[in-house]
């Protein structure tokens, strides 16, 4: 008995001209998984915030072993995804499987996509724009910083600033080339990959599903982070519809913000729970 994989460039290809046949059928399953995806978050959490990981046991507040372990598990997280990132893009640019199925996404979506349809993603990629994105920024930081929220305002800034410092970094590092479009409809510049939109999207939407089971009532948790997995979803989604990116270039974008944002929120609830555990401290000695 044998079993088939997908590896030869037919099977690819098929996969291909069968994603970009049906765009709004694969916008709407895409979204429902990436809000499923946001509620697996959620409820990692929320064990994580009731939970010590053992490690906390074995190094003392005092010493800032918490948040050292966070830096290192960080520093480990960013590798890894350096890692796939240069795999994702030597796969692609050596005529792998990336570059097979990219080609085949751009290729059917200039086929098949219609006026309609490039419209519709036309407008729904804005929420990756960068002057909504940079006002975004703006607003919540100021409006966390005049609620005394520093830490969460600071988190939220290093969050968003360093993952487009990154994107811009690695654009330049791997200088890929946009795909081919024709329609006009949307107009896009300089290098591919990784695609700013979505990691740009991803780090906003991401962060604020988070300052959202921070700060307000429990349930609103729940559909924050479905929001904010379907939005995330959205974004990159159009861009590949209207051919300014290919699928990889999303997919990088992706994995990078959500690299970047896991590190910060670990690093952030480590300083929280060791400021914590400092005032109980004090408290205790008074």
């Amino acid at each position: 008995m044998t079993t088939t994989t997908l590896t030869t460039p037919m099977d690819l290809a098929a996969l291909g001209a069968l994603l970009a046949r049906y765009p709004m059928e694969w916008w709407v399953a895409g979204m429902v998984a990436s809000a499923l995806v946001g509620a697996l978050a959620l409820v990692g959490l929320r064990t994580a915030q009731h939970h010590s990981p053992p490690l906390r046991r074995f190094l003392p507040a005092q010493a800032y072993g918490v948040v050292l372990a966070a830096m290192g598990a960080s520093a480990f997280a960013l590798v890894l995804a350096g890692a796939t990132m240069a795999e994702l893009a030597e796969s692609w640019s050596g005529g792998g499987r990336w570059g097979t199925l990219d080609d085949a996404i751009a290729q059917g979506l200039r086929t098949h996509a219609d006026t309609a349809v490039l419209q519709w993603f036309a407008v729904l990629t804005h929420l990756g724009d960068s002057w909504v994105l940079t006002g975004c920024t703006v607003v919540v930081a100021a409006l966390l910083w005049a609620c005394q929220q520093r830490l969460l305002a600071t988190g939220w800034l290093v969050a968003l600033a360093g993952n487009g410092a990154l994107t811009k970094i690695l654009k330049k590092l791997f200088e890929r080339v946009r795909p081919e479009y024709e329609h006009g409809i949307a107009q896009a510049h300089g290098f591919s990959f990784p695609s700013g939109h979505s990691s740009a999207s991803m780090a906003a939407f991401a962060m604020l599903a988070y300052l959202a089971t921070r700060l307000l009532p429990r349930p609103w948790h729940l559909p924050a982070v479905l929001a904010a997995g379907a939005l995330t979803f959205t974004t990159g989604w159009s861009r590949v519809v209207l051919q300014v990116h290919y699928a990889s270039d999303v997919l990088a974008g992706w994995l990078l913000a959500g690299t970047w944002v896991l590190c910060t929120v670990l690093i952030m609830e480590s300083v929280s729970r060791w400021r914590g555990s400092q005032n109980r401290l004090v408290q205790a000695q008074a």
